[in-house]
């Protein structure tokens, strides 16, 4: 009987657990491609930029001990504007760097006399960096906004009117919709960490619950940063990003050693699975919103309500695009209850292979 299960196996789910072994390490081995932001702002006799890049960003950029000679450089070169077909002489006007990244701000002098109806702006930025980065540009003029975009390797030029209408709620919210779904399919470490929820979840209710606690938690996460003005060191949240992602995986691990149910695990003796969950979720909150604010929100209470709310709500469809993805491979398996055991197996090794070397790697 051992022989014919060995000899006559159902190539599907095999096939879905090497793919899910071949993602787990690709994830491990890859890179955010990056979101970086451009804030453009246009007066009567100047044109002003401010270029913010993530730490992560500026380690791909240049060398530590040649950083802010390179960071210049970037900044000179891959971001020009014309006015009305005119190109503008640049000069930098203050360069900041720190352990959360950088921003370096450069103005453009507008002749006297001369119109600038319509500009011009090229940010090569994303072709410098990693394959997939984005940017988002905001132009302002005269402390209106004129215009948000999200610009990539392929699109990296964009012709405005300064004297165009301010962005509607609804483009504004498409935005950053947009960007919260980015954020969450590029942002790995999440990934992982809810890759592992996934997998524990043996019932719809328990899924729901889980998936629910972490949501709630995140949203409060960003409401403290974006309303409260609470700050948490990306020092301290990104270690503990990596830590709950650990967790996971080894909470995984302990119950299929001793062929318990995950939510009868060594850590239900810490409280309800959903408390923790909810924890992790707060942190993981504070992750998210440090990229939201590394962008801009908009100047007015509406627009940094629209923002924040589709931002989340961008969020939630990464999420729920990811589950639709890995819930059916988890619940296919489970026809199969050996083929089950093994995958979870195999799987929670890798997220605690993943959440370890990504705890290491952020304490250096």
């Amino acid at each position: 009987m051992l022989l014919r299960t060995w000899t006559r196996p159902a190539p599907g789910p095999h096939i879905l657990i090497v793919g899910w072994i071949v993602i787990a390490g690709a994830v491990v081995q890859a890179h955010d491609p990056g979101l970086s932001s451009l804030d453009v702002r246009v007066t009567d006799h100047a044109i002003v930029t401010s270029l913010s890049l993530s730490a992560a960003d500026v380690a791909l950029a240049a060398a530590e001990r040649e950083r802010r000679a390179a960071l210049i450089e970037l900044a000179r070169d891959a971001v020009r504007i014309s006015v009305d077909g005119n190109d503008t002489p640049s000069r930098i006007d203050d360069i900041a760097v720190d352990q959360g990244g950088s921003r370096i701000d450069q103005s453009f002098a507008i002749p006297t006399g001369r119109q600038r109806h319509r500009i011009e702006i090229t940010s090569t930025v994303a072709n410098r960096l990693a394959r997939g980065h984005r940017q988002l540009l905001v132009v302002h003029a005269n402390d209106r906004p004129v215009l948000e975009r999200l610009l990539d390797e392929h699109s990296s030029t964009i012709a405005v009117d300064v004297d165009a209408v301010t962005p509607s709620t609804l483009q504004i919210a498409g935005h950053y919709l947009e960007l919260g779904v980015h954020h969450i399919l590029t942002g790995y470490d999440h990934l992982v960490f809810l890759a592992g929820l996934i997998l524990t979840a043996r019932r719809v209710r328990q899924l729901l619950i889980t998936l629910t606690a972490f949501t709630v938690a995140h949203s409060i996460s960003l409401a403290l940063v974006v309303i409260g003005g609470v700050r948490a060191p990306s020092a301290v949240v990104e270690p503990l990003i990596a830590l709950s992602i650990a967790w996971v995986g080894v909470d995984i691990l302990l119950a299929e050693a001793r062929r318990i149910p995950v939510d009868r695990s060594p850590t239900k003796r810490l409280g309800a699975r959903w408390l923790l969950v909810f924890g992790f979720g707060l942190i993981h909150g504070f992750g998210f919103a440090g990229a939201l604010m590394e962008l801009g929100l908009g100047s007015s209470t509406s627009a940094i309500a629209t923002a924040l709310v589709s931002f989340n709500l961008g969020v939630e469809a990464g999420q729920v695009m990811v589950a639709a993805l890995l819930l059916p491979v988890v619940w296919l398996t489970r026809t199969r209850p050996v083929l089950h055991t093994r995958m979870v197996r195999v799987c929670s090794l890798a997220v605690t292979m993943a959440g370890t070397y990504w705890l290491i790697d952020r304490l250096r």
